[in-house]
């Protein structure tokens, strides 16, 4: 399975008929959908040396960049803290992966952000 750059998916989504990019529920399930599989490639142990590695990393810290700063946190209260909290876990996760520390829970991070994208998709 091809996985596209952000701005390449957003593109494809763009020449969909079905795709609003005001749309803001659409483009933070493209983004966890992102950080998903980002995760889960990252959760399979390539080697830190490859290209996978590195580009995953980076998706990773990307995607969790654009969720957090997404978050409205006067709109969204607790809930959108609880969120910041488990994107932050996942970027921790990732950033302890990198720093080729063992305690570093990738499965952990992949599973909570799998949980979100999943009640995300089921919102709409």
């Amino acid at each position: 399975m091809t996985m596209l750059s952000p701005a390449a998916e957003y593109q494809r989504q763009q020449q969909n008929p079905g795709f609003n990019p005001d749309d803001a529920h659409q483009l933070i399930k493209v983004t966890l959908e992102y950080l998903v599989r980002s995760l889960g490639m990252l959760a399979q142990k390539p080697a830190r040396d490859s290209e996978i590695f590195k580009t995953h990393i980076a998706r990773v810290l990307t995607a969790t960049y654009v969720l957090q700063s997404s978050l409205d946190f006067e709109r969204g209260g607790e809930i959108a803290a609880n969120l910041f909290h488990l994107y932050e876990y996942s970027r921790q996760q990732t950033l302890k992966l990198m720093r080729n520390d063992d305690t570093a829970q990738i499965d952990k991070a992949h599973h909570a952000i799998s949980e979100i994208f999943v009640a995300w998709q089921q919102i709409h």
